[in-house]
């Protein structure tokens, strides 16, 4: 059934104000399955402070010191220093593109992927930042098995879980920026204290610059700078979490997102200083051991002590604040995409909390890089294709992609580009006999193909939105109006808004819409 554009319709139930019942619920929400209006876009040091938990995860030493660890300390900073540029010309893009459409990273894919296939996008961002917590709680629990050798490493996994959950609740409009604000100096403190008492305590560390690496130059396939560079291509996963709370910035805030939250100086202290900081201690305090997960945690428990378990007690409530967030939402989105069901991100809060608990007691170090491997190479393309869709597709850069999902197919031809372009690069990294070039350039092939998939898919298979009534064009500002729902009965910014065939045509909120394509739902 077809709404045509001359059928007349109900006029629109218009508002100019919020609807409060939707402020009060997405206070907690966060607007994961709808735009988020300018009405509720946050000042550029809240958001700032709320994206920028992302800087005290031992993640981010930890890839410094292993980078060094396989290819040396000069050619891992070279690649820090590539990273360092990439990272910040790639989410210039994504940060503008979030800013001005107020879409998460899942609705912005719908567009290239459908929306089905858009939710691969979702469940690949909830996955990661999933096995991320595990990662960064293990890490905590660790360094409390440290000192209790005694216990069970499973009653300290319980207790981290446990005492972390209340800290994990918050969101970007209420006060996930004030915990990380008051924790960030002490951050800051602690990392400088733990290089300075390594470099007291251990009076050798002041060869760290000239160690060359366990993988020598004669059986590195490329340049180990480059390698190490394919190395952090791993943690694409900044590029869609950049969208996701991009999306809360004010217009008039763009340049200082695109160079401080998302830009230039968060990266430089994102990789160059974390990786400095992780090489330098890793070396210096355990030089004769092969760089592992918890190789950082050793090492500043080693050159603080006790004080390090402080620092480390504060990067993992930072860091997880966001994993925490962004599993919840992502599961969130992927759970009503597939089912119409809205569950509210603080119960997957705790659900994913559970999860969490449940991994930790595999022997997550063992997997936890094979399946991040994997998911790197999805993300990888999935950059290479929204930053190929972003330059062929002009018209969907000033307010964003259409999203809405009356008006999109469920898959498109662009998910497929996605799919073979990610097991391209998973047959280069697991497949025997493959040239060890191209095994050492799997993410970085993964891109390139992806890109290419996708420019001939934009060329022989643009997906075009029906020309059917839109609401868009039955006011005069669609980002300063609002339209109450049929289905929720809640109103909504008409941006979002679409009019329902199968219901006569009467308004639908995005949400409600995706709902009731669910078999069953409707």
């Amino acid at each position: 059934m077809s709404l045509a554009q001359d059928v007349p319709l109900s006029p629109l139930r218009i508002s100019t104000t919020d609807d409060p019942a939707v402020v009060a619920e997405q206070r907690a929400d966060d607007y994961s399955n709808h735009v988020v209006p300018l009405t509720a876009r946050v000042g550029r040091w809240q958001l700032t402070m709320s994206y920028w938990s992302l800087l005290s995860a031992m993640v981010w030493l930890f890839y410094g010191a292993l980078a060094a660890s396989l290819y040396g300390t000069v050619d891992a900073l070279i690649a820090i220093g590539v990273s360092v540029v990439s990272y910040s010309l790639i989410n210039a893009v994504f940060t503008r593109w979030g800013l001005r459409s107020g879409l998460n990273s899942t609705l912005l894919s719908r567009r290239m992927f459908g929306v089905l296939g858009a939710s691969l996008t979702a469940l690949l961002i909830a996955a990661n930042t999933t096995y991320y917590a595990v990662f960064e709680s293990s890490t905590l629990a660790v360094a409390f098995h440290h000192y209790t050798p005694g216990w069970d490493i499973r009653i300290w996994y319980a207790i981290v879980v446990v005492v972390m959950l209340p800290l994990m609740l918050g969101g970007v409009q209420t006060w996930m920026a004030r915990l990380n604000g008051v924790l960030l100096p002490l951050y800051v403190i602690g990392i400088i204290a733990a290089v300075v008492a390594a470099a007291v305590r251990f009076p050798e560390s002041s060869d760290w610059l000239s160690f060359g690496g366990v993988v020598p130059a004669e059986a590195r396939a490329l340049p180990g700078w480059l390698l190490g560079a394919i190395l952090y291509m791993g943690i694409y996963l900044c590029m869609p979490t950049t969208v996701d709370f991009a999306r809360f910035a004010k217009v008039e805030d763009d340049g200082f997102h695109r160079n401080i939250t998302f830009g230039w100086l968060f990266y430089i202290w994102l990789f160059a200083a974390n990786g400095a900081a992780g090489i330098f201690l890793v070396r210096a305090a355990i030089p004769n051991e092969p760089t592992a997960e918890t190789g950082v945690v050793q090492a500043i428990l080693a050159s603080l002590g006790v004080a390090g378990l402080i620092l480390i007690v504060v990067s993992q409530a930072r860091i997880n604040s966001l994993n925490y967030y962004q599993a919840s939402a992502n599961w969130e989105r992927l759970i009503t995409n597939l089912t119409g069901i809205r569950l509210g991100r603080i119960l997957l809060v705790v659900a994913t909390s559970l999860v969490v608990f449940l991994l930790m007691l595999t022997d997550v170090f063992s997997y936890l890089q094979n399946a991040l491997a994997w998911q790197g190479v999805f993300l990888v393309s999935w950059v290479g294709i929204a930053l190929t869709h972003y330059a062929l597709v002009p018209e969907d850069r000033t307010a964003g992609p259409e999203f809405r999902a009356l008006r999109l197919p469920r898959v498109t031809w662009g998910l497929g580009a996605w799919v073979l372009a990610s097991a391209v690069g998973i047959y280069l990294v697991e497949a025997p006999g493959v040239p060890a070039v191209l095994a050492g350039a799997a993410q970085l092939v993964a891109l390139v193909v992806s890109a290419a998939l996708y420019a001939v898919v934009v060329k022989l298979r643009p997906v075009a939105a029906p020309a059917t009534a839109d609401p868009r064009g039955e006011v005069a500002d669609p980002a300063a109006a609002w339209a109450d729902c049929h289905r929720c009965e809640k109103a909504y910014v008409v941006l979002e808004m679409d009019r329902e065939p199968a219901a006569g045509g009467s308004p639908v909120c995005d949400a409600c819409a995706t709902a009731s394509l669910v078999p069953g739902r409707s």
